[in-house]
């Protein structure tokens, strides 16, 4: 059985300093202890990776190839550890240095995300947000590696251990050119699935935003284009006899800058939900509570409550 004493567990921050700040004195300054401190523990490191980990170079210290690859996991291990203290500690936003990470499908980005930032950064302003496309193929571990700390995207259907809440429904509605020869003022099922169709592209598979989990009939589709944002796919819409299905939102904000029509969406299913996504190690810690509750204020504050239909 692997013995490791708690001495061992201690040099996790040292190696996660080393390696971000590159050097053994900045490393020493972020970690408040003494140069010698710190060469002391990467020769321990070695030691027991038997691993140089990182070489002198003229100006700072340079990983070895094996550094890099356990760096993900020291630095996953050290911000899992911070978080478990943090549940127990007051949370302050208003002195809070913290980072938090977002990850959040392009569609509402534009909306939610700007006024998010905005609430923050009256009430906290030393809170930062990093904010990522929703580009993940592993949702749950990427939240429990807490590469994110929270997702925002369309409501999952099926059993999941992840926690989740619905922020709001987006209503949906079929985007066409103006001029668009065979398409009047009302879409049939059949008419929607004669046409071509853009759709929005998902993460290394050839989806959408509206896919066969969330609407069987949407597997009948003939997709010629797959775009990544709403900004390509207008372009595509106004200057062809390609349709495409965006929220309302978006159609609100980016539609009269092209020459398109707009057209009920042809299912009863045309509002479709969106979560805040979670890993559920995260519910009860104050900060992670804090970043909800702002979501949440800021979803209510800008009106988004169009009444939720379940697909």
């Amino acid at each position: 059985m692997l013995d490791i004493r708690s001495t061992e567990l201690n040099l996790i921050p040292i190696f996660v300093a080393i390696y971000e700040e590159r050097s053994l004195s900045r490393a020493a300054t972020r970690m408040e202890i003494s140069q010698p401190a710190v060469s002391k523990a990467l020769k321990r490191l070695r030691e027991i990776y038997g691993d140089p980990l990182f070489n002198r170079k003229v100006v700072g210290m340079e990983p070895t190839s094996f550094a890099i690859d356990i760096y993900p996991a020291m630095a996953a291990a050290l911000k899992n550890f911070s978080s478990t203290l943090s549940t127990s500690r007051t949370f302050n936003p208003r002195t809070s240095q913290r980072v938090f990470s977002i990850a959040c499908v392009r569609l509402v980005s534009a909306q939610l995300v700007p006024a998010l930032l905005c609430k923050i950064r009256a009430h906290a302003p030393g809170i930062s947000l990093e904010v990522h496309p929703l580009f993940t193929e592993d949702m749950e571990s990427d939240l429990r590696m807490q590469r994110y700390d929270l997702i925002i995207d369309m409501t999952q259907s099926g059993r999941s251990m992840l926690k989740s809440e619905v922020l709001y429904g987006e209503q949906v509605k079929v985007v066409c050119a103006s001029n668009h020869p065979r398409l009047g003022s009302n879409l049939t099922v059949e008419a929607y699935f004669t046409e071509e169709h853009v759709a929005l592209a998902q993460w290394q598979v050839r989806g959408s935003m509206i896919t066969a989990e969330h609407l069987p009939q949407m597997a009948n589709r003939n997709i010629v284009v797959r775009v990544p944002t709403a900004m390509e796919m207008l372009p595509i819409i106004a200057c062809s006899e390609i349709i495409g299905v965006l929220p309302t939102s978006i159609i609100n904000t980016f539609a009269g800058m092209y020459d398109v029509r707009v057209l009920p969406f042809p299912f009863e299913e045309s509002v479709f939900s969106l979560s805040a996504i979670w890993h559920p190690s995260r519910t009860t810690e104050a900060g992670h509570r804090w970043l909800r509750q702002q979501l949440f204020e800021v979803v209510s504050e800008l009106g988004l409550t169009t009444s939720i239909v379940q697909p």
